[in-house]
């Protein structure tokens, strides 16, 4: 009697341990953060694209209908959703314009992680280390939250916030001036 019991219960244990081990795939939108991470950067250090061309006037009522989809369409894309990004957006790009000789001095890096890093402060004052000190904490913590805030704008975990970071690093990197530092991926830190 027991032992039918158990040949009954066993194959229902057995399902269970394997339901339990399914595995979730958690997905995470790359195409979509590469594009947000390319338009905010491109916002920021002023490399945006020629913008498009204005399309010729509608001929019917029915290509006006679509030609005003489109540019709805448009306009809400480039629109940011969220006033925090908008806000640290205008920080970091307040700030850019003392960070740039610094970048061309050398004296700081577009590092691999997404983040500022001192490089070659040996010949700057003691005041003027503090200064580029406090610039590149300020810089870190606003892209930090900005991180932080595009993975939250795009329903995107805070165990993923790693990859968001290494997308926007790629686009940092990318809009380098000539000349300045830049960590690959292997740490080692060349000109761009």
């Amino acid at each position: 009697m027991k032992s039918n019991k158990i040949r009954l219960l066993l194959p229902l244990w057995m399902l269970s341990v394997v339901m339990a081990c399914v595995t979730v795939n958690v997905y995470f939108p790359a195409k979509e953060v590469e594009k947000k991470a390319g338009d905010i950067v491109d916002d920021i250090r002023k490399l945006q694209p020629t913008p498009p061309k204005t399309p010729p006037a509608p001929q019917s009522s029915n290509e006006y209908f679509r030609a005003t989809i489109r540019l709805n369409r448009l306009a809400y894309a480039q629109q940011d959703s969220s006033p925090i990004i908008n806000n640290l957006k205008q920080q970091i790009r307040d700030r850019f314009p003392r960070l740039e000789p610094l970048f061309q001095k050398g004296a700081v890096g577009e590092g691999r992680n997404g983040f500022l890093e001192m490089r070659d402060v040996a010949g700057l004052s003691a005041a003027e280390r503090n200064e580029v000190k406090a610039l590149v904490d300020a810089e870190n913590r606003d892209r930090r939250s900005l991180y932080q805030e595009v993975a939250k704008s795009m329903s995107i975990t805070p165990d993923q916030i790693g990859r968001v970071q290494r997308i926007f690093a790629e686009k940092w990197q990318n809009s380098a001036g000539p000349g300045w530092w830049i960590q690959r991926d292997d740490g080692q830190w060349v000109k761009k």
